[in-house]
């Protein structure tokens, strides 16, 4: 990637609830679930990983209306010391760090809360080796996992039984909430499946309880696998995309994720894993590139860069 430009991947969030009292605890609104975590001071906004040898942080968090920007860095202690060449003067520099530093790197996210409760906020986050979806969902976790200490009134429910204890007051149990990031669906996967030779499709489910196969139970069933082919993929339709998310859509109930082994246009052979439920895909993830910058563009940041977020904002749905 040029110093002048950036990535950016599109993702939807929810809130799922958790909990070992009860199956099916209520979830919240992303809304709320921000509202907790603004509850815990930025400068406790920071966690350990690697054993300590990287920290992820929040170094700056803006709420303006239905918009939420967020600026997380990674400190990285375990990376070797940057080396910067003039290989035609034979000129070599070492950057080291000191003893307590780590070499530090940004993303900017911008959170586009909904209209409704109900529905997902749309998430915008930078690229950045090493400090992608997964470990901005793992800090927004532990978070919100904070906020329990300061606000432990919204991490309980009332028992749905409608039992009460011994003061006549209705049961509550605990519940744990975390962050879930579905990616849109890239044009690309779209492409590559309508133009590209399917091999195979499995529909998968996992199960929650293994099944008894014999009699002792010794053989047990794990998973449940509906392997699937197309009827004619020498003379292929135009539209196998939408036609396999119908099928996944039908199916969803019985099974949760699909594998798909194919060919691209071009020869290569991909295997993609989607989920069924809203046909998401981690490796065919939606992304818009930044460009024109009037500057070059640094690794990390302490505050926000404005022109950054500003070409990011751009890309957000327009509310009606």
């Amino acid at each position: 990637m040029k110093k002048t430009e950036r990535l950016v991947f599109f993702y939807d969030l929810s809130i799922v609830a958790e909990s070992r009292t009860f199956k099916a605890p209520k979830p919240i609104s992303v809304r709320k679930a921000f509202e907790l975590m603004e509850l815990v001071p930025l400068e406790q906004r920071i966690k350990d990983m690697s054993k300590g040898r990287e920290q992820l942080y929040v170094s700056d968090w803006k709420r303006d209306g239905d918009i939420i920007s967020i600026l997380v860095n990674k400190s990285d202690k375990g990376m070797s010391d940057p080396v910067f060449t003039i290989p035609k003067e034979k000129k070599r520099r070492t950057a080291e760090k000191q003893e307590q530093e780590g070499q530090d790197f940004s993303v900017h996210i911008v959170v586009q809360l909904p209209q409704s409760d109900l529905d997902p906020a749309l998430v915008l986050i930078e690229y950045c080796t090493g400090l992608g979806m997964f470990v901005v969902q793992r800090l927004f976790n532990q978070i919100l996992h904070d906020a329990k200490v300061l606000a432990p009134q919204d991490f309980e429910q009332n028992h749905p039984d409608g039992a009460v204890d011994d003061a006549g007051k209705p049961k509550k149990y605990n519940v744990v909430f975390k962050c879930q990031f579905d990616g849109h669906i890239s044009d690309d996967l779209k492409y590559d499946l309508d133009n590209g030779k399917i091999q195979s499709i499995e529909l998968i489910t996992e199960k929650e309880k293994y099944t008894n196969i014999d009699e002792d139970g010794y053989i047990q069933e794990k998973c449940k696998t509906l392997v699937l082919t197309l009827k004619d993929e020498d003379k292929p339709i135009k539209d196998k995309f939408n036609r396999m998310k119908k099928v996944f859509t039908k199916k969803k109930d019985d099974y949760s994720r699909a594998r798909i082994k194919f060919k691209t246009p071009t020869g290569v052979d991909r295997t993609v894993e989607m989920d069924t439920d809203d046909a998401s895909a981690q490796g065919y993830v939606k992304k818009e590139k930044l460009d024109d910058f009037e500057f070059d563009l640094k690794s990390s940041y302490d505050k926000f860069c404005d022109a950054i977020l500003g070409k990011m904002k751009e890309l957000l749905v327009p509310e009606a």
